[in-house]
């Protein structure tokens, strides 16, 4: 009797984590907002915040012409922003590229590391540096549209309003490797973290590669932290602030083909999310509406490799009593033995039909596992290498 009540636990757990809260909160959030009268428009417009764009860098000679070119072409007035780019250590061509630019407009200011400190450390410097009401954190891979600063500042015209994230699109239709399955999931994480910000303001943590934060918001950064957006998205939920995103603040990313590469970087932003989890605890606000989101959102997700475990191992104890749960756990391992064969297949460029989701889904979950692991040992730098660039 008590293996059939773990396994009901263990289901109902799973079904509220991917299925129950992400579609009930989605779907609540759609009809409130299809609900609401749109306001009559202000024709007094209020003035445009100070912006500062902060960036981090490490060997991007292969991306950096085409994301200064996408920053500097905002139509965000020049008189009201500035741009900090902080080199950490490069040793490419990127040093110079930027140095070119910067030379050319006097918005851009640039510091060069002679070491390499990590990301957090660059971030805090540049913070530290910064003149603008708002920064704008974001990565070298991340293009921005000429909109994107611009309809991420005004997010901030409701004074609650601590943090906004973009919008994140993928810049190819390219479907190789786990491309397809990647992106499915990002939609799914931007239209879920969406209906929270619309519900509560209570978006759990930003999309790292473009977001937007009041400066006197943005906390020092643990320089050993590996996921340094979830820590600025949980600070500014800590101190009551609101947290959303903002559908048409687009930006664009290139999605990384490769499993193993996806593996590392998965691995590294579970590790630095279990950080995350050990510095703010389950309770990382007094509001309700955090806690639920933080909860069911993120803490249920990252469990998802122990509750699968423990769902294999029950039905696998309770297999000696009935054909169902026999036939359930053989149903188990038939997708395991189908997706290591994928993973056969993937090295020689072949796939098994719909079965890479699957692939996709346990490598995540494995992801999560190394990266509890590791949290666990502990971490002793924000130093990591960058996903290799597409």
């Amino acid at each position: 009797m008590a293996a059939e009540i773990i396994l009901a636990t263990v289901t109902l757990l799973l079904a509220w984590t991917y299925f129950l809260y992400p579609v009930g909160v989605i779907t609540v959030a759609r009809l409130i907002k299809k609900g609401k009268k749109v306001p009559a428009a202000n024709t007094k417009e209020a003035p445009l915040p100070l912006i500062t764009v902060i960036m981090s860098l490490y060997n991007e000679e292969k991306i950096i012409e085409a994301k200064m070119k996408s920053m500097l072409e905002s139509d965000y007035p020049s008189d009201r922003i500035e741009f900090l780019i902080g080199s950490d250590g490069s040793t490419d061509a990127t040093d110079s590229m930027v140095m070119r630019y910067a030379s050319a407009d006097t918005r851009i200011r640039f510091i060069r590391n002679a070491e390499r400190n990590g990301k957090p450390s660059v971030l805090n410097q540049l913070a530290s540096m910064a003149t603008g009401e708002i920064l704008v954190i974001t990565d070298a891979n991340v293009i921005l549209t000429p909109q994107t600063i611009r309809r991420l500042a005004a997010g901030f015209a409701d004074p609650r309003t601590g943090l906004c994230d973009a919008t994140v699109y993928p810049r190819s239709a390219d479907h190789t490797g786990i491309t397809r399955q990647e992106n499915l999931y990002g939609r799914f994480e931007t239209n879920l973290k969406r209906a929270e910000g619309d519900l509560w303001g209570a978006m759990p943590g930003p999309y790292g590669g473009c977001y937007a934060v009041r400066r006197h918001l943005f906390p020092i950064l643990p320089e050993n932290i590996l996921v340094d957006d979830l820590f600025a998205g949980l600070s500014v939920l800590r101190k009551n602030n609101r947290a959303i995103n903002i559908p048409d603040a687009a930006v664009c990313e290139d999605t990384q083909p490769e499993m193993k590469e996806q593996y590392l970087r998965r691995v590294r932003i579970a590790a630095g999310s279990f950080q995350n989890l050990f510095h703010f605890g389950p309770f990382p606000s007094r509001r309700f509406s955090v806690i639920f989101t933080f909860l069911s959102h993120k803490i249920m997700r990252w469990l998802t490799p122990f509750l699968i475990l423990l769902f294999f191992m029950t039905t696998v104890i309770l297999s000696a009593r009935s054909d169902f749960y026999f036939c359930l756990t053989a149903f188990q391992l038939i997708f395991i033995i189908l997706s290591a064969l994928d993973l056969v297949l993937y090295r020689k460029g072949k796939k098994v039909g719909y079965l890479r989701y699957v692939t996709h889904f346990l490598l995540m979950n494995a992801a999560l596992a190394a990266g509890f692991v590791k949290a666990l040992r502990g971490v002793e730098q924000g130093i990591w290498e960058p996903t290799k660039r597409v």
